[in-house]
């Protein structure tokens, strides 16, 4: 014959912890909302279920026995597995999965992925992203994606434009160039390679950056325009001109002395980085989910306080 085997309630193992904690049925009642007739039943009904007694109780106080001493810090390790079960199965059911689609600008996007990537990995693995090098705003409105990083402006009311940094862009040439432009007025004899594709006019907005709000604009014609920031670094690199491009870029090529910044008291107007989505997109938890982790990934890549 089978012997049937007695469980144990865990809310009577909880009511027991919970009055050696508070020091009596009515502390322990109040903090569960209960009645104390019903921490009561629930002490019986668990000494009755171990065979043991584990409270001495009078009208003053309740002391633990000698069985309830011992089996008290087991009580409380069941209490403590059981929570730690329960809050892992929530949060199993409860994150974020499925398919995020971006689009990101080639050249942010390669730094923004070595944060968001690892990022994601660790916490949200039942994520998969699927990455859409691109410059163009049309693909925002495209429900085919779930939200893009953008530099610069947005004016279509119908998306939200969440700005998360900005940078400003830097004159930059070959350490191995041959005479680096001390003053603004030198560049006009100066080869410049334009970050274009379609032109190969150049119409770059510099300031000082000693807060005099002098401005001016380098207005000419480029030797050469290409519309690939890493392709346009190889041939400054290779001592072909002088370029402007984002700061965050080129940080490693100054600090290893392969590029210099030209004219270092000047620099672009500070640009925007923008998460750009359509109005209720965030509220998906998984959108959310890489959003936030964008938001980081970008003040990472930008070397900015969140």
């Amino acid at each position: 014959m089978v012997q049937e085997k007695q469980t144990i309630d865990l809310h009577d193992l909880r009511a027991f912890a919970s009055v050696v904690r508070h020091g009596g049925i009515t502390a322990a009642a109040r903090m569960h909302g209960l009645s104390k007739s019903t921490i009561s039943v629930q002490l019986t009904r668990l000494e009755a279920r171990l065979g043991v007694r584990l409270l001495e109780r009078t009208s003053r106080r309740i002391a633990l026995t000698r069985e309830g001493e011992q089996l008290l810090p087991r009580i409380q390790s069941i209490l403590a597995e059981a929570d730690h079960l329960l809050d892992e199965t929530l949060r199993a059911r409860t994150a974020p999965r499925g398919t995020v689609r971006i689009a990101v600008p080639p050249a942010l996007g390669g730094a923004l992925l070595e944060h968001l990537v690892p990022a994601l990995a660790e916490r949200y693995p039942d994520i998969a992203l699927i990455v859409h090098p691109s410059y163009d705003f049309d693909d925002v409105q495209d429900p085919a994606f779930d939200f893009a990083v953008r530099v610069g402006r947005v004016s279509d009311d119908g998306l939200v434009a969440d700005a998360v940094g900005s940078f400003a862009r830097i004159l930059v040439c070959s350490s191995a160039f041959t005479v680096v432009p001390s003053e603004i007025t030198k560049l006009d004899t100066t080869p410049l390679l334009a970050f274009s594709g379609k032109s190969t006019h150049i119409d770059w907005q510099l300031c000082k950056t000693d807060g005099s709000g002098e401005q001016v604009t380098l207005d000419r014609a480029a030797k050469i325009s290409v519309r690939d920031f890493d392709a346009l670094l190889r041939l400054v690199r290779a001592g072909h001109g002088i370029t402007m491009v984002p700061d965050f870029m080129v940080r490693d090529d100054l600090l290893n002395r392969r590029l210099v910044h030209v004219l270092p008291d000047w620099r672009s107007p500070p640009v925007d980085v923008l998460l750009v989505y359509r109005v209720g997109t965030a509220r998906v938890s998984r959108v959310a989910a890489v959003l936030e982790e964008a938001r980081r990934a970008v003040v990472s890549v930008l070397g900015q306080h969140a």
